[in-house]
């Protein structure tokens, strides 16, 4: 068993977890990076969309996304890794309405995006968006598009992270958090099933199992873990290429193109509720006809599609998003002082990883003050939180 010490151990190895550790280490901090799985980055973070966008409602969100965005667009200057290659694919992210309701909601929304910084998004008239997205339904009214939104290689950025951090971070693969020792109600270690480390920080970044993490430290987080899913289909002649992640903005069904292929999604497909987490959660064969219907009613070509699909064209996979009430994450410190948070992104972790986790160092070395933090966890606790659904 090993005994080490270090100034932060952070609890989790996807793309949060080793944004936050990159973040940590240009701080000057020694960091330990546990993950309980064989590899970085294989729970959740590879079972995205790996969308990135900015196009957010909220100026938080729209914030945080941009400052994001901005790293992956310049990786490897970032991160300081030469030739660091994350696959980023700016073909924009477009949202379509296709009712009078819908055309009103996304023309408000984009007036809102605009009124916080975001003014390249692009409000588009049914005429237009037809004009330039022809593979669109006719009845689609109205459209929004920013260019600079798109995807990236997940697992690649997360390890392009931990390599940016150099030698300042130390990864423990195989290696599960069982506890915490504590002294006067302040964090002294982390006990690992590869040893004790002793530190004055932790956070945890654990994804859907940051509940369990947390509750080893006698904590109750505002947090659940629900099941998602995504759908693959494989090489077809009528996929656009080069076309945009495509939303509907009145159901929040979607795809983009991978390859000669498509990942498709859809959060309503399937009634949901909270689970416990798991590390391989079971996928559900309903799925990807349930989502190829919804995203046939607002780009047409997908009828074709589905009309000569075999299973052996397409696949399934489910993982857990780690939920807060109002969908917006988990940043800052939690009642154990010394136990941070960075967790709880609703389905967007990927795209907001390096915002969030240079915020969360920055709150953990008193960089930015805590009640200045809008995804602080006392926010819950302060009041005045409405619950909503994440899109």
């Amino acid at each position: 068993m090993s005994r080490c010490a270090t100034d932060l151990v952070v609890i989790g190895g996807g793309i949060v977890g080793a944004a936050t550790s990159f973040y940590a280490a240009r701080a000057g901090l020694r960091v330990v990076l546990i993950e309980r799985r064989p590899g970085l980055a294989t729970l959740t973070t590879t079972r995205s969309l790996e969308g990135v966008r900015a196009q957010f409602d909220d100026p938080d969100d729209i914030a945080m996304m941009r400052e994001s965005l901005g790293v992956f667009e310049n990786f490897a200057a970032a991160t300081g890794v030469s030739g660091a290659e994350i696959g980023f694919r700016q073909q924009g992210y477009l949202f379509v309405s296709q009712t009078e309701a819908g055309a009103a909601s996304l023309q408000a929304r984009v007036a809102r995006q605009h009124a916080a910084g975001l003014g390249d998004v692009e409000l588009l008239e049914g005429d237009e968006a037809l004009r330039r997205f022809p593979f669109l339904a006719p009845n689609v009214r109205r459209a929004a598009f920013r260019q600079r939104d798109g995807w990236i290689a997940s697992h690649e950025a997360s390890y392009g992270f931990v390599a940016g951090a150099g030698t300042r971070v130390e990864v423990w693969l195989e290696a599960e958090v069982v506890g915490f020792e504590t002294r006067q109600d302040r964090l002294r270690a982390v006990l690992t099933t590869r040893g004790r480390i002793e530190t004055p920080r932790a956070v945890v970044c654990a994804g859907p199992f940051s509940g369990v993490v947390a509750s080893l430290a006698g904590l109750e987080i505002p947090f659940f873990a629900l099941r998602r899913h995504r759908g693959g289909i494989k090489a077809h002649p009528l996929i656009p290429r080069d076309a945009p992640m495509s939303v509907s903005i009145e159901t929040g069904a979607h795809w983009r193109p991978e390859g000669p292929g498509a990942w498709i999604g859809w959060s309503g497909a399937l009634e949901e509720e909270p689970e416990a987490p798991r590390e391989e959660v079971p996928a559900d064969w309903t799925f990807p006809a349930l989502v190829l219907e919804r995203i046939a009613a607002f780009t047409p070509f997908w009828e074709h599609v589905a009309e000569g699909l075999a299973r052996s064209n397409v696949t399934v996979e489910a993982g857990h998003y780690d939920m807060t009430p109002d969908a917006k994450p988990l940043i800052g410190p939690s009642r154990l002082e010394g136990l941070f948070l960075n967790t709880g992104y609703s389905g967007h972790g990927v795209m907001g990883s390096p915002g969030g986790a240079r915020l969360c160092v920055d709150v953990m070395l008193g960089r930015r003050a805590d009640p200045d933090n809008p995804f602080r966890p006392s926010r819950f606790r302060e009041g005045g939180v409405a619950a909503r659904q994440a899109l």
